[in-house]
């Protein structure tokens, strides 16, 4: 059986959890963010798994447009200055609850994306926690 690496995200605006317990994507609980895609607007929940590129959301997205995110509890939009090395749209950061940053592309069916974390120290003892390591 191969492990898997379940992050818990914040906004990076207003600190509040991302996370949504109550709708799961494979099996852990989703990221839950205001999506905008041209005049579309919705929500999304992506995969927490990291690799994972599973995610539901109620508005239509089609591969290769750019959507807009936003927390849904302060309602600021998430977007950095960073480009995509891949494809050139808008980077996505999200804080890691442990410390760091996970960032993904703003850019349906583009895979890039990383993760960094502040401490990392303290990173793999919540690994080796996770995996009874």
């Amino acid at each position: 059986m191969t492990n898997t690496v379940s992050l818990k995200v914040k906004c990076p605006l207003c600190s509040a959890s991302l996370m949504d317990d109550e709708h799961k994507i494979d099996n852990e609980p989703g990221i839950k963010l205001e999506i905008a895609i041209g005049d579309k607007k919705g929500h999304i929940w992506l995969s927490s798994i990291y690799e994972s590129y599973n995610h539901e959301t109620n508005i239509e997205v089609h591969k290769g447009s750019v959507a807009i995110f936003s927390c849904p509890h302060c309602h600021g939009q998430i977007t950095s200055r960073e480009k995509c090395e891949a494809c050139d749209a808008p980077l996505v950061p999200f804080h890691l609850e442990q410390g760091g940053k996970v960032t993904i592309c703003s850019r349906a069916g583009c895979k890039k994306h990383s993760i960094a974390f502040e401490d990392l120290s303290t990173a793999l003892g919540t690994f080796y926690d996770q995996f009874s390591y």
